[in-house]
């Protein structure tokens, strides 16, 4: 089995260059979330003049994870080197030390290195000169095989109820790539992983892919390199949340700041 070894970040880079870095960011958290390098507690508290009380949603840095980390995960990793944040004041920080077109940078540079990315000159107005990025033919390539997967969400639901075999594998394969799709939220990932881990014996991966979007830890891969279990995942953090978007409206307020004074990611 292949790893294309993507982050979610990495593989929105590819699939859509002109995304926002602000999106990047949002599911890289979500992403090192999934894969226990971070933790969050949920507290309450009762801010003056509201008379209901309110989710605090706390992030914490998971000392035992030894996972090796990208640029782009670095930069939130490092964030909480002096402890826990609320995550209102972690968005804020993160909002101040890196602007949503540096980010990007952070996630392209590192695919430039790889061959997926290429500057190119072009003219604006056919005056002014200046770069941009485009994907060579090894970028290409690896687009197609990430879309290729990603398509073939919708699907899901119809292997749920007549191959779950198939339905293992993909998820396998595509991981917290999942939420690129569009297609599902974290309540339809938490009920086919609770269908799915009742699969015995584990389904063989290699029975329907050859590649990984991502790099599986090791301990969790079997001889052939197919996946013994999705215990690296850890959708349980998404219980307190009905969505991706009802997880980060807790600095909602902060995101439409950065959003609003962006006017555009500097290419």
């Amino acid at each position: 089995m292949e790893f294309l070894d993507l982050t979610p970040a990495e593989s929105l880079m590819i699939i859509s260059p002109a995304s926002n870095g602000i999106e990047m960011m949002k599911i890289t958290l979500a992403d090192l979330l999934l894969k226990k390098a971070l933790k969050i507690n949920m507290g309450h508290h009762n801010p003056r003049f509201l008379k209901k009380n309110c989710k605090s949603v706390i992030i914490i840095k998971n000392k035992s994870n030894n996972l090796i980390f990208k640029p782009h995960e670095e930069i939130l990793i490092e964030l909480l080197d002096n402890g826990e944040l609320e995550l209102k004041e972690f968005a804020k920080i993160l909002f101040k030390k890196v602007k949503s077109s540096e980010y990007k940078n952070s996630v392209r540079i590192p695919l430039i290195d790889r061959n997926y990315f290429k500057r190119q000159r072009k003219m604006l107005l056919a005056l002014v000169p200046y770069e941009t990025y485009i994907l060579t033919e090894e970028g290409l390539k690896v687009k197609s095989m990430i879309t290729e997967l990603l398509d073939e969400a919708e699907c899901l639901k119809k292997w749920i109820k007549e191959d779950l075999g198939h339905a293992k594998a993909y998820l396998s394969v595509v991981g917290s790539h999942i939420f690129l799709t569009g297609v599902y939220d974290v309540k339809d990932i938490q009920k086919f992983k609770k269908i799915l881990s009742y699969i015995k014996p584990e389904a063989k991966t290699s029975d329907y892919y050859n590649y990984y979007l991502y790099t599986i830890p090791d301990g969790f891969l079997d001889n052939q390199g197919d996946l013994r279990n999705f215990d690296f995942i850890d959708i349980s953090f998404f219980d307190n949340f009905e969505s991706l978007d009802d997880f980060f409206c807790e600095f909602k307020d902060e995101l439409n700041d950065i959003e609003g004074n962006s006017n555009g990611d500097g290419e």
